[in-house]
């Protein structure tokens, strides 16, 4: 996955990157029970997914949960916004995209029916 930069509220560039696979779980594993806290979940998961903000890098990956928490500090909530924004903007993709796929569709013609 490559890095994009957007833009926040106070029109600074934010460069962000997805995270998945591995990354992904360490960050639930850290996490812990936390991890299921909606507020919490979102909060941090927008902020890790910022490689920078207005030019400024951030950590490439927190390792420990006081990391993860540190992330609340580095990226300011106008930076995190902007990143969730950009997350739900990918999602809603993902799923036009499937929408929009040669995969069989529900037919009231079909085998069994």
């Amino acid at each position: 996955m490559s890095a994009e930069t957007i833009t926040d509220a106070k029109g600074r560039k934010i460069e962000v990157q997805e995270v998945v696979g591995s990354a992904l779980a360490r960050l639930t594993r850290l996490a812990g029970a936390s991890f299921g806290e909606n507020a919490w979940t979102t909060g941090t998961l927008a902020r890790a997914t910022v490689r920078s903000v207005a030019g400024v890098p951030t950590p490439a990956e927190a390792r420990s949960v006081k990391e993860l928490d540190g992330l609340w500090d580095i990226v300011d909530p106008d930076a995190a916004e902007a990143a969730l924004k950009w997350l739900i903007a990918k999602q809603e993709a993902v799923a036009t995209d499937a929408k929009n796929s040669i995969a069989p569709q529900d037919s009231s013609s079909a085998a069994g029916s």
